[in-house]
């Protein structure tokens, strides 16, 4: 018996509805549901609900019912495990879920006969390193970018890549950015527009004082670095606009392709590049 952890989006009213007529769809069918412990009390499913280290450990699937920001934590979330999941959107239109909220039953029906193709994205992640040694980390399935705080004062800063410098640079940060992010903040930045089955990364700088602070796109296997060469006052690094932490000054970040992946299902066929036609047609992009 397969066990599915459902996530609805708590803030959603819309999402706690759709999450009960889920959890009775997979149950029908004889699939084994379960929730963290305060998602389960906020549907009243006490009887469902796991700690939430317990729950990632007997996942099979996840599904996440809200938009793309809801899918973006669950990635994180379930990180280092390539857990398969997929979303169930209640929100715009959307680049990373999977199946609109009436397409329940064709979902879990799909699921049930593993008719289903699993379509892996990479991830970028960032260690901060002090007096030689890494204090923290982030990951992201989208993005992981570094940022001036509340001053206003440019941050003044060298890339290295793979070791050499690359870049030197006033600007108010540098975006690095997978695929799968290079839609989101990359993109309003000046970033390219990269296909999701490729594996690379890309550098957005934001807002450079230079008429050479272009995007660059390099290698999965590169890794990045960026050391302050001036003392900024405060500074941000942040994965996927969601999870941040603050930098010392005379901190060092290294970012890179994460070593583990998220792992999206996908029940149909679904054309990145008709999202996108679609996406301009809205007047998101």
């Amino acid at each position: 018996m397969k066990t599915i952890g459902v996530f609805p989006l708590l803030k959603k009213p819309r999402a706690v509805e759709v999450a009960k007529e889920l959890i009775d769809l997979l149950q029908e069918v004889d699939f084994k549901v379960a929730l963290d412990q305060e998602r389960a009390r906020r549907i009243g499913r006490e009887d469902l609900g796991l700690d939430k280290q317990d729950l990632l450990a007997q996942m099979d699937y996840g599904v996440v019912l809200g938009g793309d920001g809801a899918l973006l934590s669950l990635s994180r979330l379930i990180y280092p495990r390539e857990i398969p999941i997929f979303g169930i959107n209640l929100g715009h239109l959307g680049f990373l879920t999977e199946v609109e909220d009436k397409e329940l039953k064709f979902a879990v029906d799909r699921l049930r006969a593993g008719q289903f193709e699993i379509e892996d994205r990479i991830m970028v992640g960032a260690e901060v390193q002090r007096n030689g040694k890494q204090v923290s980390s982030l990951v992201g399935l989208n993005d992981i970018v570094l940022t001036k705080g509340v001053f206003a004062r440019m941050l003044r800063f060298e890339i290295l890549i793979d070791h050499y410098l690359t870049a030197a640079m006033a600007a108010d940060g540098v975006i690095v950015s997978t695929p799968t992010g290079s839609t989101a903040y990359s993109l309003s930045a000046g970033g390219p527009i990269v296909a999701p089955q490729l594996a690379a990364l890309v550098l957005t700088p934001i807002c450079a004082h230079s008429f050479f602070g272009r995007p660059l796109v390099i290698g999965s296997n590169a890794v990045v670095e960026i050391k302050f060469t001036a003392l900024p006052r405060e500074v941000m690094l942040t994965a996927d606009g969601q999870e941040s932490l603050l930098i010392a000054p005379d901190d060092k970040v290294k970012i890179f392709t994460a070593p583990h992946k998220t792992r999206l299902i996908r029940f149909k066929e679904k054309s990145f590049y008709g999202l996108l036609r679609d996406k301009v047609k809205q007047g998101h992009l």
